[in-house]
Protein backbone atom coordinates (compact mmCIF):
# COMPACT_ATOMS: atom_id res chain seq x y z
CA UNK A 1 0.00 0.00 0.00
CA UNK A 2 1.02 3.56 -0.96
CA UNK A 3 2.35 5.19 2.70
CA UNK A 4 0.12 8.49 1.32
CA UNK A 5 -2.65 5.84 0.52
CA UNK A 6 -2.26 4.25 3.71
CA UNK A 7 -2.04 7.24 5.86
CA UNK A 8 -5.29 8.72 4.40
CA UNK A 9 -6.81 5.40 5.04
CA UNK A 10 -6.08 5.44 8.65
CA UNK A 11 -7.11 9.16 9.07
CA UNK A 12 -10.60 8.04 7.66
CA UNK A 13 -11.15 5.34 10.41
CA UNK A 14 -10.34 7.88 13.06
CA UNK A 15 -13.17 9.89 11.50
CA UNK A 16 -16.08 9.69 13.47
CA UNK A 17 -19.71 11.14 12.17
CA UNK A 18 -22.80 12.17 14.58
CA UNK A 19 -25.90 11.61 13.62
CA UNK A 20 -27.30 11.30 9.97
CA UNK A 21 -28.75 15.16 9.04
CA UNK A 22 -31.74 15.29 6.55
CA UNK A 23 -29.35 18.48 5.02
CA UNK A 24 -26.30 16.61 4.65
CA UNK A 25 -28.51 13.90 2.84
CA UNK A 26 -30.03 16.19 0.48
CA UNK A 27 -26.74 18.30 -0.16
CA UNK A 28 -24.83 14.02 -0.61
CA UNK A 29 -27.44 13.08 -3.45
CA UNK A 30 -27.37 16.72 -5.39
CA UNK A 31 -23.53 16.38 -5.51
CA UNK A 32 -23.83 12.32 -6.65
CA UNK A 33 -26.59 13.38 -9.37
CA UNK A 34 -24.24 16.16 -10.98
CA UNK A 35 -22.38 15.77 -13.68
CA UNK A 36 -19.52 18.13 -12.62
CA UNK A 37 -18.92 16.95 -9.02
CA UNK A 38 -19.38 13.46 -7.63
CA UNK A 39 -21.52 12.38 -11.03
CA UNK A 40 -22.21 9.11 -9.20
CA UNK A 41 -25.32 8.01 -11.05
CA UNK A 42 -23.05 7.73 -14.14
CA UNK A 43 -21.95 4.26 -12.92
CA UNK A 44 -24.27 3.54 -10.12
CA UNK A 45 -28.16 2.78 -9.50
CA UNK A 46 -28.91 4.82 -6.76
CA UNK A 47 -32.91 4.17 -6.00
CA UNK A 48 -32.98 7.27 -3.70
CA UNK A 49 -32.29 9.38 -7.03
CA UNK A 50 -35.39 8.65 -9.11
CA UNK A 51 -36.70 12.33 -10.69
CA UNK A 52 -35.96 14.20 -13.82
CA UNK A 53 -32.59 13.46 -15.62
CA UNK A 54 -32.23 11.08 -12.57
CA UNK A 55 -34.69 8.49 -13.19
CA UNK A 56 -33.41 5.13 -13.02
CA UNK A 57 -33.66 4.25 -16.77
CA UNK A 58 -30.92 6.95 -16.86
CA UNK A 59 -28.56 5.50 -14.30
CA UNK A 60 -25.76 3.49 -15.37
CA UNK A 61 -24.64 -0.06 -13.85
CA UNK A 62 -21.11 0.21 -14.79
CA UNK A 63 -20.14 -0.77 -10.35
CA UNK A 64 -22.69 -2.00 -8.31
CA UNK A 65 -26.22 -0.61 -7.44
CA UNK A 66 -25.95 1.06 -3.86
CA UNK A 67 -29.50 0.12 -2.71
CA UNK A 68 -28.69 -0.90 0.69
CA UNK A 69 -24.78 0.23 1.21
CA UNK A 70 -25.89 2.03 4.74
CA UNK A 71 -26.75 -1.02 5.93
CA UNK A 72 -23.76 -3.16 4.68
CA UNK A 73 -21.20 -0.76 5.84
CA UNK A 74 -20.11 1.83 8.85
CA UNK A 75 -19.78 5.38 8.10
CA UNK A 76 -15.51 5.37 8.13
CA UNK A 77 -15.39 2.49 5.35
CA UNK A 78 -17.55 4.63 3.17
CA UNK A 79 -15.40 7.28 3.97
CA UNK A 80 -12.97 5.54 2.66
CA UNK A 81 -14.37 3.95 -0.38
CA UNK A 82 -15.35 7.80 -1.47
CA UNK A 83 -11.32 9.55 -0.22
CA UNK A 84 -9.86 6.55 -2.30
CA UNK A 85 -11.00 2.86 -2.98
CA UNK A 86 -7.51 2.31 -4.23
CA UNK A 87 -6.95 1.13 -0.40
CA UNK A 88 -9.51 -1.68 -0.28
CA UNK A 89 -8.86 -3.35 -4.15
CA UNK A 90 -6.06 -1.56 -6.10
CA UNK A 91 -7.61 -2.30 -9.00
CA UNK A 92 -10.76 -0.68 -8.51
CA UNK A 93 -12.60 1.53 -11.19
CA UNK A 94 -13.77 3.75 -8.63
CA UNK A 95 -12.65 6.94 -8.77
CA UNK A 96 -10.06 8.46 -6.04
CA UNK A 97 -12.42 11.61 -4.67
CA UNK A 98 -10.53 12.53 -2.26
CA UNK A 99 -6.60 11.62 -2.79
CA UNK A 100 -4.57 12.57 -6.53
CA UNK A 101 -1.74 10.22 -5.18
CA UNK A 102 -0.02 8.17 -7.71
CA UNK A 103 -2.40 9.97 -10.40
CA UNK A 104 -1.39 10.90 -14.10
CA UNK A 105 -2.96 14.79 -13.45
CA UNK A 106 -1.65 18.53 -15.13
CA UNK A 107 -0.37 20.76 -12.80
CA UNK A 108 -3.16 22.50 -12.18
CA UNK A 109 -5.32 19.46 -11.11
CA UNK A 110 -7.73 19.11 -7.91
CA UNK A 111 -8.80 16.36 -5.74
CA UNK A 112 -12.56 16.10 -7.32
CA UNK A 113 -14.46 16.50 -3.73
CA UNK A 114 -14.00 18.60 -1.48
CA UNK A 115 -13.67 17.44 2.51
CA UNK A 116 -17.20 18.73 3.19
CA UNK A 117 -18.56 17.31 -0.05
CA UNK A 118 -17.39 14.29 1.20
CA UNK A 119 -18.63 14.02 4.41
CA UNK A 120 -22.18 15.14 2.42
CA UNK A 121 -21.76 12.03 0.01
CA UNK A 122 -21.00 10.01 3.07
CA UNK A 123 -23.93 10.64 4.74
CA UNK A 124 -26.38 10.08 2.00
CA UNK A 125 -24.37 6.71 1.59
CA UNK A 126 -25.57 5.81 4.71
CA UNK A 127 -28.72 6.46 4.53
CA UNK A 128 -29.48 4.07 2.23
CA UNK A 129 -30.51 1.30 4.03
CA UNK A 130 -32.38 -2.13 2.76
CA UNK A 131 -35.54 -1.31 3.37
CA UNK A 132 -35.18 1.38 0.58
CA UNK A 133 -36.54 0.50 -3.03
CA UNK A 134 -34.27 -1.82 -5.08
CA UNK A 135 -32.82 -0.88 -8.66
CA UNK A 136 -34.61 -1.71 -11.95
CA UNK A 137 -34.14 -4.94 -12.97
CA UNK A 138 -31.38 -5.73 -15.98
CA UNK A 139 -34.49 -6.40 -18.39
CA UNK A 140 -35.70 -2.80 -17.94
CA UNK A 141 -32.46 -0.71 -18.53
CA UNK A 142 -32.22 0.86 -22.14
CA UNK A 143 -30.68 -1.39 -24.71
CA UNK A 144 -27.43 -0.81 -26.99
CA UNK A 145 -29.72 1.81 -29.23
CA UNK A 146 -32.75 3.22 -28.62
CA UNK A 147 -36.07 3.19 -31.23
CA UNK A 148 -35.99 6.06 -32.53
CA UNK A 149 -32.18 6.54 -32.90
CA UNK A 150 -32.57 2.92 -35.07
CA UNK A 151 -34.92 4.41 -37.19
CA UNK A 152 -32.66 7.43 -37.84
CA UNK A 153 -30.18 5.58 -38.70
CA UNK A 154 -32.08 3.39 -41.31
CA UNK A 155 -34.32 5.99 -43.04
CA UNK A 156 -32.64 8.09 -45.61
CA UNK A 157 -35.13 10.66 -45.42
CA UNK A 158 -35.17 11.10 -41.61
CA UNK A 159 -31.25 10.81 -41.09
CA UNK A 160 -29.48 13.67 -40.54
CA UNK A 161 -25.58 12.35 -41.33
CA UNK A 162 -27.18 13.32 -44.62
CA UNK A 163 -27.03 16.77 -44.49
CA UNK A 164 -23.25 16.62 -44.75
CA UNK A 165 -23.20 13.62 -47.00
CA UNK A 166 -24.96 15.60 -49.39
CA UNK A 167 -23.28 18.43 -49.62
CA UNK A 168 -19.93 16.37 -49.29
CA UNK A 169 -20.72 15.09 -52.24
CA UNK A 170 -21.12 18.30 -53.88
CA UNK A 171 -17.79 19.36 -52.97
CA UNK A 172 -16.47 15.84 -54.18
CA UNK A 173 -17.61 16.87 -57.99
CA UNK A 174 -16.57 20.16 -58.07
CA UNK A 175 -13.50 20.12 -55.96
CA UNK A 176 -12.29 16.30 -56.24
CA UNK A 177 -12.94 14.10 -58.53
CA UNK A 178 -10.95 15.79 -61.12
CA UNK A 179 -7.81 14.26 -60.02
CA UNK A 180 -9.19 11.42 -57.61
CA UNK A 181 -10.96 8.26 -58.58
CA UNK A 182 -13.90 7.83 -55.74
CA UNK A 183 -13.76 4.10 -55.94
CA UNK A 184 -9.72 4.31 -54.84
CA UNK A 185 -10.26 6.25 -52.39
CA UNK A 186 -12.84 4.75 -50.41
CA UNK A 187 -10.67 1.72 -50.74
CA UNK A 188 -8.15 3.49 -49.04
CA UNK A 189 -10.14 4.07 -45.85
CA UNK A 190 -10.39 0.38 -44.07
CA UNK A 191 -6.01 1.17 -43.93
CA UNK A 192 -6.30 4.23 -42.57
CA UNK A 193 -4.91 5.60 -39.89
CA UNK A 194 -1.42 5.08 -42.40
CA UNK A 195 1.58 7.04 -42.62
CA UNK A 196 2.51 9.81 -45.58
CA UNK A 197 5.70 10.12 -47.64
CA UNK A 198 6.82 11.78 -44.72
CA UNK A 199 6.46 9.40 -42.22
CA UNK A 200 3.92 11.37 -40.52
CA UNK A 201 1.00 9.35 -39.35
CA UNK A 202 -2.63 11.00 -40.67
CA UNK A 203 -5.80 9.46 -41.16
CA UNK A 204 -8.75 10.23 -43.61
CA UNK A 205 -9.60 13.81 -42.26
CA UNK A 206 -5.68 14.61 -42.29
CA UNK A 207 -5.75 13.94 -45.99
CA UNK A 208 -8.17 16.11 -46.51
CA UNK A 209 -6.61 18.81 -45.47
CA UNK A 210 -3.37 18.57 -46.94
CA UNK A 211 -5.38 18.04 -50.37
CA UNK A 212 -7.44 21.15 -50.08
CA UNK A 213 -4.52 23.16 -48.49
CA UNK A 214 -1.59 21.89 -50.64
CA UNK A 215 -2.88 21.08 -53.76
CA UNK A 216 -6.22 22.66 -53.94
CA UNK A 217 -4.88 25.94 -52.06
CA UNK A 218 -8.42 26.31 -50.70
CA UNK A 219 -8.03 25.76 -47.14
CA UNK A 220 -6.70 28.19 -44.61
CA UNK A 221 -6.55 25.73 -41.90
CA UNK A 222 -2.76 24.13 -41.39
CA UNK A 223 -2.38 20.39 -41.61
CA UNK A 224 -2.81 19.49 -38.26
CA UNK A 225 -5.57 21.76 -37.32
CA UNK A 226 -9.02 20.08 -35.82
CA UNK A 227 -10.32 17.75 -37.87
CA UNK A 228 -13.84 18.79 -37.06
CA UNK A 229 -14.34 22.04 -39.54
CA UNK A 230 -17.27 21.93 -41.56
CA UNK A 231 -16.00 21.06 -44.99
CA UNK A 232 -13.53 17.92 -43.88
CA UNK A 233 -16.49 16.90 -41.89
CA UNK A 234 -18.66 16.87 -45.28
CA UNK A 235 -15.83 15.20 -47.29
CA UNK A 236 -15.35 12.65 -44.55
CA UNK A 237 -18.94 11.96 -44.26
CA UNK A 238 -19.36 11.44 -47.87
CA UNK A 239 -16.93 9.51 -48.70
CA UNK A 240 -17.16 6.71 -45.08
CA UNK A 241 -20.24 6.20 -47.01
CA UNK A 242 -18.64 5.47 -50.13
CA UNK A 243 -16.92 2.50 -48.52
CA UNK A 244 -20.20 1.48 -47.14
CA UNK A 245 -19.46 -2.23 -45.30
CA UNK A 246 -16.27 -2.68 -46.56
CA UNK A 247 -14.30 -4.31 -44.07
CA UNK A 248 -11.09 -3.05 -41.70
CA UNK A 249 -7.86 -4.07 -42.97
CA UNK A 250 -5.00 -2.66 -40.74
CA UNK A 251 -1.49 -4.30 -41.72
CA UNK A 252 2.10 -2.64 -41.19
CA UNK A 253 3.07 -1.11 -44.47
CA UNK A 254 5.51 -3.74 -46.71
CA UNK A 255 9.17 -1.60 -46.33
CA UNK A 256 11.27 -2.16 -43.38
CA UNK A 257 11.55 1.09 -42.45
CA UNK A 258 8.26 1.71 -42.88
CA UNK A 259 7.14 -1.40 -41.08
CA UNK A 260 9.13 -0.64 -37.73
CA UNK A 261 7.66 3.47 -37.46
CA UNK A 262 3.77 2.10 -38.04
CA UNK A 263 4.52 -0.36 -35.42
CA UNK A 264 5.92 1.80 -32.38
CA UNK A 265 2.92 4.47 -33.13
CA UNK A 266 0.74 1.30 -32.92
CA UNK A 267 2.50 0.93 -29.60
CA UNK A 268 2.56 4.04 -28.44
CA UNK A 269 -1.36 4.07 -29.30
CA UNK A 270 -1.47 0.66 -27.17
CA UNK A 271 0.15 1.77 -24.47
CA UNK A 272 -2.25 4.95 -24.10
CA UNK A 273 -5.13 2.74 -24.18
CA UNK A 274 -4.31 0.62 -20.70
CA UNK A 275 -2.67 3.57 -18.85
CA UNK A 276 -4.87 5.20 -16.19
CA UNK A 277 -4.89 8.83 -16.14
CA UNK A 278 -6.32 11.68 -15.28
CA UNK A 279 -8.74 12.54 -11.68
CA UNK A 280 -10.75 9.87 -12.44
CA UNK A 281 -7.98 7.35 -12.53
CA UNK A 282 -9.07 5.46 -15.72
CA UNK A 283 -7.86 4.08 -18.70
CA UNK A 284 -9.39 3.44 -21.93
CA UNK A 285 -9.20 -0.82 -21.43
CA UNK A 286 -11.14 -0.87 -18.22
CA UNK A 287 -14.10 0.63 -20.04
CA UNK A 288 -13.70 -0.95 -23.38
CA UNK A 289 -12.25 -4.24 -22.57
CA UNK A 290 -13.37 -5.04 -18.83
CA UNK A 291 -17.43 -2.91 -18.82
CA UNK A 292 -18.33 -3.74 -22.50
CA UNK A 293 -22.34 -3.47 -22.91
CA UNK A 294 -22.26 -1.89 -19.24
CA UNK A 295 -24.61 1.07 -18.67
CA UNK A 296 -23.09 4.48 -18.15
CA UNK A 297 -25.51 6.87 -18.00
CA UNK A 298 -28.10 5.32 -20.18
CA UNK A 299 -25.65 4.47 -22.78
CA UNK A 300 -24.04 1.15 -23.11
CA UNK A 301 -20.61 0.86 -23.09
CA UNK A 302 -19.13 -0.35 -26.24
CA UNK A 303 -15.71 -1.84 -27.49
CA UNK A 304 -14.29 0.89 -28.76
CA UNK A 305 -14.14 0.03 -32.35
CA UNK A 306 -13.86 3.33 -34.64
CA UNK A 307 -15.70 1.53 -37.33
CA UNK A 308 -19.03 4.47 -37.37
CA UNK A 309 -16.71 7.41 -37.96
CA UNK A 310 -17.91 10.40 -38.58
CA UNK A 311 -20.43 10.04 -36.39
CA UNK A 312 -23.69 12.10 -35.68
CA UNK A 313 -23.89 12.11 -31.90
CA UNK A 314 -27.78 13.18 -30.16
CA UNK A 315 -25.58 14.67 -26.89
CA UNK A 316 -23.63 16.91 -29.59
CA UNK A 317 -26.25 17.91 -32.05
CA UNK A 318 -23.51 17.82 -34.96
CA UNK A 319 -21.47 15.25 -36.94
CA UNK A 320 -17.83 15.20 -35.01
CA UNK A 321 -14.93 13.02 -36.12
CA UNK A 322 -13.08 10.33 -34.06
CA UNK A 323 -10.60 13.01 -33.06
CA UNK A 324 -13.62 14.73 -31.04
CA UNK A 325 -14.80 11.55 -29.38
CA UNK A 326 -11.29 10.86 -28.03
CA UNK A 327 -10.78 14.20 -26.90
CA UNK A 328 -14.07 14.30 -25.16
CA UNK A 329 -13.29 10.72 -23.05
CA UNK A 330 -10.01 12.64 -21.94
CA UNK A 331 -12.02 15.82 -20.68
CA UNK A 332 -14.35 13.24 -19.21
CA UNK A 333 -11.84 11.29 -17.15
CA UNK A 334 -10.56 14.82 -16.25
CA UNK A 335 -7.12 14.16 -18.18
CA UNK A 336 -4.71 16.87 -19.92
CA UNK A 337 -6.53 17.12 -23.37
CA UNK A 338 -4.02 16.63 -26.16
CA UNK A 339 -4.57 19.61 -28.72
CA UNK A 340 -6.18 19.20 -32.49
CA UNK A 341 -3.81 17.12 -34.34
CA UNK A 342 -1.67 15.58 -31.91
CA UNK A 343 0.56 12.12 -32.76
CA UNK A 344 -1.20 11.04 -30.02
CA UNK A 345 -4.69 11.12 -31.29
CA UNK A 346 -3.78 9.49 -34.32
CA UNK A 347 -1.75 6.44 -32.31
CA UNK A 348 -4.65 5.88 -30.26
CA UNK A 349 -6.63 5.71 -33.63
CA UNK A 350 -4.62 3.72 -35.12
CA UNK A 351 -4.45 1.37 -32.39
CA UNK A 352 -8.32 1.24 -31.85
CA UNK A 353 -8.23 0.44 -35.94
CA UNK A 354 -6.56 -2.56 -35.50
CA UNK A 355 -8.37 -3.93 -32.75
CA UNK A 356 -11.16 -3.78 -35.33
CA UNK A 357 -9.08 -5.18 -38.26
CA UNK A 358 -12.10 -7.44 -40.21
CA UNK A 359 -14.88 -5.65 -39.03
CA UNK A 360 -17.22 -3.94 -41.61
CA UNK A 361 -17.15 -0.07 -41.45
CA UNK A 362 -20.43 1.71 -40.38
CA UNK A 363 -19.87 5.40 -41.03
CA UNK A 364 -21.14 7.92 -41.09
CA UNK A 365 -23.36 6.77 -37.90
CA UNK A 366 -25.29 8.41 -35.15
CA UNK A 367 -25.23 7.57 -31.55
CA UNK A 368 -26.39 9.22 -28.48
Amino acid sequence: MLPRIRSIWIASLCWIAGPIQANGVAEGLAIMANRASGNCVSCHQIPALQEGTNALTLQGNFGPSLHGVGSRYDLSQLRQWVIDARVFRADTLMPPYGSTQGLHLSAQAQQLLTSNQIDAVVQALASFKSSSPPGLPQSALPTAMSAGLGELQALPAMNPMNLWVDQGQRRWVHECQGCHSLEEVARSIPRTPRLDPTGRLINLEDQIHACRLRVQKTSTLPVSSSNDDTVTLELSAFLSEAAGQLLVSMAAPVRPAEAVLWERHRQAGEQMFNTRTGAMNLSCRQCHDGKVGALMRAQRVNAGHPTGYPVYRVSWQTLGSIERRIRACFSGVQAQVPEPGDVRLRQLELYLKTRAHGLPLQGPSIRQ
